[in-house]
């Protein structure tokens, strides 16, 4: 038996990333960590002196990941509205 590995291709124009797109990164792995958003605002507004394409990164990144766990959410409950209750016992 055989396994495929899966590479990146490489297309000769990476770049390296930016500090907004470590910015982004970091605010999209803090909304699956379920980060407040108060607590959000409060560390970009922390590295806004320092870097500030960071800080708009983060909340970008934030926002974004924010807007997709609450579509998920939102598509969940709708499929179990719409596959009506669940009677337990059967």
């Amino acid at each position: 038996m055989t396994t495929m590995t899966l590479t990146p291709a490489d297309l000769g124009d990476e770049q390296e990333p930016t500090s907004y797109d470590q910015g982004r990164l970091d605010g999209q792995l803090a909304a699956v960590d379920r980060l407040t958003s108060r607590r959000a605002h409060a560390r970009a507004a922390m590295a806004a002196p320092y870097d500030q394409a960071y800080a708009d990164g983060y909340l970008d990144g934030f926002d974004y990941q924010t807007d997709i766990n609450a579509r998920i959410r939102f598509h969940r409950l709708l499929g179990a509205f719409h596959n009506g209750p669940t009677v337990s016992g059967r």
